[in-house]
């Protein structure tokens, strides 16, 4: 007869680890205090709706500070591994998996269930993954599940806009700010594009430009005459995005549109949003708020398969281009230096294979 004890040894046996390095934090604080690069064991011995992942790339956001911070909207179980998005290629699949095999691109959903995704190897569950093209890049993929999507997302669900029409954003130098130009250029809408008044600003609004924004001014001349009389000639902005709040948002909210929208989805001056009564009593100005781990929770699976489709056929016709700077995962420290600088028209993206 063969104990109990005996079984167990026998199934630890079994078992099957293989090294991943990942990045870890086990508290919340200062990013470069708390996140250290560890490595850990991962079971490649998948069962059920597991799906082993040999991660490719992944971005440094600055959501990924707010997480190890512990500021963000929500707060990840500790000790967490950070990066919130990225992608990978599909190493084993469980026996109930149906929907990927072996060699497949993947993209781990964006979720507060998700985990992170700065770590070489990975066991994800099946419907935390989407399956990606093999034909774009895989360092531009790694980038598509937070910045374009959340572009695309305003520019779609607030305001039924056509070419011709109009909108103006801050922040417009941002990672989602520059998709927000690019996917309305293809669309044939006009954009009005606010930038902070920086060292290089005319790097900044000569950048902004070619990809394809109107007008590109900083919010001190949005406050001015002058601006007033550049914009005449265009019809008033239906939809107004707004990622700073404090004083930027409420030049916004002066600028967009009778009965427009303006959007709030950031926040970077850590400053409320003020909007005047006047605008909301005798304008009817909309005002709303987005977050995208909201709206990838409560969409199913066909509305973000429609959704990823349409972002990769505008990256395949170069309507939407990804800048990146690629940085070896084994020389973490300089990457994570280089993502706090600014003045950069590339997102930091972690080759995590080298």
């Amino acid at each position: 007869m063969i104990s109990s004890t005996t079984c167990i040894n026998s199934f630890r046996l079994a078992r099957h680890y293989a090294t991943s390095t990942a990045v870890k934090y086990t508290a919340f604080g200062t990013p470069n205090q708390v996140l250290k690069v560890v490595q850990e064991n991962v079971n490649d011995n998948v069962n059920g709706d597991e799906v082993l992942v040999d991660m490719l790339h992944a971005p440094i956001n600055p959501v990924d500070f707010n997480l190890a911070q512990g500021t963000y909207a929500f707060q990840p179980q500790l000790p967490a591994i950070a990066g919130s998005e990225g992608v990978g290629k599909v190493v084993k699949v469980g026996s109930n998996v149906t929907g990927l095999k072996p060699n497949d691109f993947v993209i781990p959903v964006i979720s507060s269930k998700v985990a992170g995704t700065w770590r070489t190897k990975a066991v994800f569950s099946e419907k935390q993954l989407f399956k990606a093209p093999a034909d774009i890049p895989a360092e531009a993929l790694a980038t598509v599940s937070i910045n374009p999507t959340t572009a695309y997302r305003l520019l779609n669900d607030f305001e039924k806009l056509k070419a011709g029409d109009v909108i103006i954003q801050n922040a417009a130098n941002s990672m989602v700010g520059v998709s927000v130009i690019q996917i309305a250029k293809a669309r044939g809408i006009k954009t009005i594009n606010v930038v902070r008044n920086t060292g290089d600003i005319d790097d900044v609004v000569d950048h902004l430009k070619k990809l394809g924004g109107d007008i590109v001014v900083t919010e001190d001349y949005v406050r001015t005459q002058a601006f007033q009389r550049l914009v005449a000639d265009l019809p008033r902005p239906k939809l107004a995005l707004n990622a700073v709040g404090g004083s930027s948002a409420t030049e916004l909210a002066r600028n967009v549109a009778d009965n427009g929208t303006l959007v709030t989805y950031g926040g970077m001056s850590r400053e409320p949003v003020t909007i005047p009564t006047s605008h909301l009593i005798f304008r009817n100005v909309n005002v709303r708020g987005f977050w995208l781990n909201n709206w990838f929770e409560t969409h199913s699976a066909a509305e973000r398969q429609a959704m990823f489709d349409d972002i990769f056929d505008l990256i395949r016709n170069k309507h939407l281009k990804v800048w990146v700077e690629k940085h070896k995962f084994s020389e973490f420290s300089s990457a994570f230096a280089r993502s706090q600088e600014s003045g950069k028209f590339r997102k930091v993206v972690l080759d995590l294979q080298l």
